[in-house]
């Protein structure tokens, strides 16, 4: 077993014992079993995936929408420190589906880099919520 901690802006959202975690980095998804080598890297926005026993199927997976951050493997510890870390119990798919929606509205009527930025972030924010809400909605229907 390898032990998450993932902690935000608000305090720790986990902090327990898993088997795996899949986390979201600027080179790619990464998966993170017991003796990983130690690494340090910059956590982009997407998926944090984590396998809580060995015999978890995908679908069991617990999966939060992440927003930036920090990412610490170092002695069968994982240490996440992100902006904001969503689980997807706490996402309601068409409420992250409207926010998408908006962002791009936004976005299509930006008049200066500044409002073009934000919303970027807000649909970056949007799709990764509602990405964790399908996969959800997807693995709850196969169950």
């Amino acid at each position: 077993m390898i032990h998450l901690k993932l902690v935000t802006l608000s305090g720790v959202k986990f902090d327990d014992d898993v088997h795996e975690v899949i986390l979201p980095t600027l080179d790619g998804r990464i998966g993170v079993l017991t003796n990983h080598m130690p690494l340090i890297s910059s956590a982009s926005n997407g998926i944090i995936s984590i396998r809580h026993n060995p015999k978890d199927s995908d679908a069991a997976m617990e999966q939060f929408a992440t927003h930036g951050g920090v990412i610490e493997v170092a002695n069968n510890t994982i240490r996440v420190i992100v902006d904001e870390a969503d689980n997807s119990d706490d996402i309601n798919e068409s409420e992250a589906k409207s926010a998408l929606d908006l962002a791009i509205k936004m976005k299509s009527e930006a008049k200066d880099n500044v409002s073009l930025e934000n919303a970027q972030r807000l649909i970056d924010r949007s799709s990764v919520r509602l990405q964790v809400a399908q996969l959800k909605r997807r693995h709850h229907t196969r169950i």
